[in-house]
């Protein structure tokens, strides 16, 4: 491979590898001590019986065989009251009334679960779990479906330098950033917001272990929490994405599984004198994938692979996680496109192509267009997006397309939320206009079952991983849900941005939350 590594770049890596180095020469300690128990609450209840309110639940929160602790669900399936036993009979004699207690009156727990999306958390509340909480909406991510700048959007806070810790800074014609960035958390501004975020130098590590670290992240926000300090607690879980990535549905169902016990014993010990918000930042493809090798198909087709960008045919892949895009830097854009969508791996291909942004399949091409706060779909052969169809209804149905055939941006959102590519056209555009300070030059999203990256990310799961990253609706959709009340149906579907607004008036408290000094 021709070309060299920045400086930066090679600095910055070094000063990681040594860091995980050392993370892991500590990590048998840190295993063989455990740690305790996070979440105190009993897994199942003692009994489910039939009342006049709704679904009777006992608990034996003590551990003396002998109910002391009563929930009951009403005619949805949602936990509206819960009583205590405080003539220690068995019965219940105290009782409260959980959507009578005002939020202004309650501390508010907001918990980021990463990789943790839609699909799985509405299933999950439709077995019986997450009761406390009104249902989950919804939420359409980012494109790249990635943590940061998912995140960037939900607090609005910096824009990122890159879609992940390596970027091509076409100023200086090389590759930027790495593990010492990623490291010092350079691209999150949005964690400085948080109230708990693990040290990132567990971030690697949490892949490698996840059940582990998941736990000492619980028992981390139970301790925060038990500090009554502060109102408004957020915090962000790392391990959640690990063990979607590692065990894919089965440990997704170990992390809800969690987070609703930890719910439970914190309504349970403050009397109710607490809501909570869930949400996340991407979804997940829970299915083990296969990693591709752009490097060499590329060159087998003639490119030339490099660190930097001299001659037509030069292309810098910008490889960072284990990911179900690709990125690259390059001056024959349509060129490479063309080239990618041969692969069997690749779904759909982006690129700025004059003032749109061109998108190619193999089936064809399209161009997005905008005009103010309007897109437009404009199919040149083919449509890659497959959105024809629903362009025709809309149109039959009259009142959304002017005479250009441009529609308002969330009128697209509306159309597309129910799509295999939601909200595409919005996200498409700003992946290549505003959503970080570098751009790549292409974009590839990949098919079920592929993904990219390094090739020493791919190394650590030889047996392939679930990931994220592509335009596809399981990877795309986040979630919101909130003990406090449902997502208003005015809001209409929601992107990363808008929750902003909503966490502002879900936790009565202005959001994003002040920075913190660290995070």
């Amino acid at each position: 491979m021709a070309g060299g590594t920045g400086v930066r770049q090679r600095t910055s890596t070094r000063r990681g590898r040594l860091a995980t180095a050392a993370a892991v020469a500590a990590l048998a300690l840190a295993l063989a001590a455990g740690c305790a128990g996070p979440v105190r609450f009993p897994e199942t209840p003692l009994a489910a019986t039939p009342s006049d309110a709704g679904i009777l639940r006992t608990y034996d929160t003590d551990a003396d065989g002998q109910a002391n602790y009563f929930t009951t669900e009403n005619a949805d399936g949602r936990i509206v009251r819960i009583g205590y036993d405080t003539a220690r009979d068995g019965r219940p004699d105290s009782f409260v009334n959980l959507d009578d207690i005002a939020a202004a009156d309650c501390r508010h727990v907001v918990i980021i679960l990463d990789g943790i999306g839609y699909e799985t958390v509405r299933a999950y509340q439709e077995g019986g779990g997450l009761r406390l909480f009104h249902p989950p909406a919804p939420v359409v991510s980012t494109f790249p479906a990635m943590t940061d700048i998912a995140l960037a959007d939900v607090f609005q806070s910096t824009r990122c330098y890159g879609m992940e810790a390596v970027y091509f800074d076409h100023a200086t014609n090389r590759l930027m950033g790495g593990d010492g960035d990623y490291l010092s958390m350079k691209n999150e501004s949005w964690a400085r917001h948080t109230d708990y975020r693990a040290a990132t130098i567990v971030d690697p590590l949490a892949y490698l272990f996840p059940d582990h670290y998941f736990k000492q992240e619980l028992a981390d926000v139970r301790a925060l929490f038990e500090r009554r300090d502060r109102s408004l607690l957020v915090a962000y879980l790392v391990s959640t994405a690990g063990l979607g990535t590692k065990d894919m549905a089965d440990g997704q169902r170990r992390v809800l599984d969690a987070i609703d016990r930890l719910a439970g014993e914190l309504v349970w010990r403050t009397r109710g004198l607490v809501k909570l918000t869930l949400l996340s930042d991407h979804g997940h493809a829970l299915v083990r994938c296969q990693w591709v090798d752009f490097r060499k198909f590329l060159a087998e087709k003639g490119w030339n692979v490099r660190d930097r960008l001299d001659g037509p045919r030069d292309v810098v892949p910008i490889e960072y996680g284990l990911v179900t895009y690709a990125s690259y830097a390059t001056r024959d854009r349509a060129g490479l496109a063309a080239t990618l969508v041969e692969h069997e791996g690749v779904d759909v291909v982006a690129w700025v192509e004059g003032d749109a942004v061109a998108v190619a399949s193999a089936d064809g091409k399209a161009l997005i267009e905008r005009r103010g706060s309007r897109y437009r779909y404009r199919a040149a052969s083919g449509d890659p997006l497959r959105l024809k169809s629903i362009v025709e209804q809309a149109t039959s149905a009259g009142n959304v397309f002017d005479a250009d055939g441009f529609a308002d941006d969330r009128a697209w959102l509306r159309l597309t939320s129910a799509h295999d590519y939601p909200d595409a056209l919005d996200r498409l555009w700003r992946a290549f206009h505003g959503q970080t300070e570098n751009v790549p030059d292409v974009l590839a999203s990949l098919k079920l079952g592929y993904d990219a990256g390094l090739a020493s990310r791919a190394w650590r799961f030889p047996d392939g991983a679930s990931t994220h990253g592509d335009l596809t609706r399981r990877g795309s959709l986040a979630f919101i849900m909130s003990t406090t009340r449902p997502i208003a149906p005015e809001w209409g579907p929601l992107r990363a941005r808008d929750l902003a607004g909503i966490l502002d008036d879900l936790t009565g408290r202005p959001w994003p939350p002040p920075r913190k000094d660290q995070p």
